[in-house]
């Protein structure tokens, strides 16, 4: 049998990140003994799947056949993978660059961000799986996409995990700094971590950021291996600038992110009010990206 995955946000992006699912639908498909290709080829498939995880790339699905399975969270946040695909080892070689291990080990979150779509689509905290359910030893990285990890009751098994992996280890989605005290801070010093993502989107808790900052020098762990997701332009906030001034009082990685509508759009309103935000550190790539959308760099 003949599949065909549809990667319908890769057409917007010069260098996608991989699709888990559709490399979770891979695996499952060549267990079978099927032939599995992804994006567009010139024949008739027996089954075709398509996913798109951005809302602003859902007009895509125009491209997709009669008879399809839809699914991604930019079209249906209900929809779900069979037990038997979400629980296999992806197939890494379907996205040639890919070079980490990459998985959930914990699904949903406490808290409930307006911002935010995971409450809706997975809904509370709750364990998942092992790292090592994902893990391809050709890999010297690991990439947790956990949206919640430390409000996870499992968290202190997948850290256990990790350390016996002995694998550099990726939170890409980022640790909530909240939940970040002297045993965490204790536990993250014995992993291999390059950078440590955390996110500061709301003034409203400023005393937590600052606190488990705090926790994280006191155990040793440097400024600048710090970096904070900074959300800018939602609703009225007019916070941002004292946001990213405090972040920048610890010296660590500042990484904007504009919020976007349903469309993809960053209100224009919103973004000129805050485009002399002071980016006095982080990576330059990042700060360029930020001074770009704002107008200040072709």
């Amino acid at each position: 049998m003949k599949v065909v995955l549809m990667d319908l946000d890769v057409i917007k992006q010069r260098r996608p990140f991989p699709n888990l699912a559709l490399m979770k639908l891979s695996a499952y498909h060549k267990a079978k003994g099927d032939e599995v290709f992804l994006n567009f080829p010139l024949f008739q498939p027996d089954i075709t799947y398509a996913s798109c995880v951005f809302t602003w790339n859902a007009k895509g699905r125009a491209s997709v056949p009669n008879g399809a399975i839809v699914g991604g969270s930019g079209i249906d946040l209900k929809a779900k993978l069979l037990p038997e695909v979400e629980h296999i080892m992806p197939d890494y070689n379907l996205y040639p660059r890919v070079d980490s291990s990459m998985g959930f080990t914990s699904r949903g979150c406490i808290r409930k961000c307006p911002w935010c779509i995971v409450p809706e689509k997975e809904g509370s905290i709750k364990s998942h799986a092992s790292p090592y359910e994902f893990l391809d030893r050709r890999f010297k990285k690991i990439m947790l996409l956990d949206n919640n990890l430390l409000a996870c009751s499992s968290w202190h098994d997948v850290f256990a995990d990790l350390m016996n992996i002995g694998l550099e280890v990726d939170f890409r989605q980022g640790l909530d700094i909240r939940l970040v005290n002297d045993e965490v801070a204790k536990c993250l010093v014995q992993l291999k971590i390059k950078q440590l993502r955390f996110a500061f989107d709301d003034i409203a808790y400023e005393s937590a950021v600052r606190r488990g900052i705090e926790f994280l020098l006191a155990n040793g762990i440097n400024s600048r291996h710090l970096s904070f997701y900074t959300l800018v332009s939602f609703n009225d906030d007019d916070k941002i600038v004292e946001r990213v001034n405090i972040l920048h009082s610890y010296n660590v990685e500042i990484y904007p992110m504009p919020y976007r509508g349903m469309d993809g759009k960053v209100s224009a309103r919103r973004i000129l009010e805050v485009a002399n935000i002071p980016l006095m550190h982080g990576a330059r790539r990042n700060i360029n990206k930020f001074l770009r959308l704002v107008g200040r760099l072709p």
